[in-house]
Formats: C-alpha cells, structure tokens, sequence
C-alpha cells in the first residue's frame, strides 16, 4: 500500500483524494451487505463487467464530482476504511453527499462521523459551497445520528418513498450549511485562516 495524502484529518479519520491501488477495496466495500442494505440496494454488483466499470467510474475526473478516500487515523499508520463523494451542482453552489465505511473495524467507532465533519469542512471552506444535503432511510439510524452529529439537521421526509429490507419505509431529507458547521476549521487551521 502506498503512503497515503491526508488532505485533512481529525483524531479518528482523515480524508484524502482517490486511489487507484485502492480501487478494489472500493469496489469490495460496496459490495458488503450493510452498504447494499444502507444504500438499499437489492443485489451485489456483478463481479467481471460491473468491476471494470465501477474502476473506470472512480478513475475518470468530473467537475461535477469530488471523491474521498476515507481513513481511520486512530492506529500506528492511516488506514483506508471508506469512500465519501460530493456530488456538485456549481450553478448553485450546493452538492449532494454520500458516504460507505466500508471496512467493518471503523464501524462504530465515530470515523464516519468524523470523516463527515471534514468533507463538510472541505466543502465550504474550501469548495466554497453554500448547502450540502443528503437523503437516508429512516430506519437508518445511526446514519442519521452520525450527521446529525456532524451538523445536518432533517429537513423532511418524502413518506413511503423507498424500501429497507422488504418494507416500505420513509426517506429523510437532510442539510447543513456553512453557518450551523460545527467546527473546528482543519482548513483554516491548517491555512492560518481565522476561525
């Protein structure tokens, strides 16, 4: 495994740009039952056509998009754990976020919490967006208390809009914008910015 570049980092994750000699760790973590299950996806990608594909997918570079390797930093070396992705619309100055720890010793332990936190903190300091929202499934719940405690707040929910494990269920449309991020800065920290 190559060294990895920590963009920025707190206590228990870091975050960093995309990887190839990572690409089928991404492709695996995808494939785990909780990220089919918390995407609600109902089957695994198929393994041949759909590999190529998911390598040729995170190897192109869109404008519209930004891609993180997520790290728990909480160990002797950083340890890549997950993927999180801006999805970006620039006329607005707003993305869409998502994120799989897909390793499942970060689970649990606040990484993804944390490693929200700084792509949120990357997003508006240095991005410059004014709104980043997400959708999860109510069930979901530790994926909601993960951004709630990282800033986002639910503003609605579109009912019996999806399905988890069999069932109808709701989706809960969440946001955070610049003013209610909770901190610290890494970036401005890290640039001598004032806080």
């Amino acid at each position: 495994m190559n060294k990895p570049e920590l963009w920025l980092h707190g206590d228990r994750a870091g975050i960093g740009p995309i990887r190839s000699d990572l690409l089928e760790d991404y492709w695996r973590w995808e494939q785990r039952i909780s990220t089919i299950v918390g995407y609600n996806r109902q089957t695994p990608q198929q393994i041949a056509t759909t590999r190529e594909i998911y390598t040729s997918a995170y190897e192109s570079s869109s404008e519209r998009q930004i891609k993180f390797t997520v790290y728990a930093v909480d160990g002797p070396e950083p340890l890549p754990v997950g993927t999180a992705m801006l999805l970006l619309d620039l006329g607005l100055d707003v993305a869409e976020y998502t994120v799989a720890i897909g390793a499942s010793e970060a689970r649990g332990k606040g990484v993804g919490t944390e490693a929200t936190l700084l792509v949120l903190d990357y997003a508006f300091h240095v991005t410059g967006l004014e709104c980043v929202y997400l959708t999860v499934l109510e069930p979901n719940a530790g994926a909601i208390t993960a951004y709630e405690r990282a800033g986002f707040r639910c503003q609605g929910m579109r009912r019996n809009s999806n399905k988890w494990l069999g069932r109808r269920v709701n989706e809960i449309h969440m946001d955070v914008v610049p003013a209610e991020f909770p901190g610290p800065s890494r970036v401005k920290q890290q640039f001598g910015a004032d806080s």
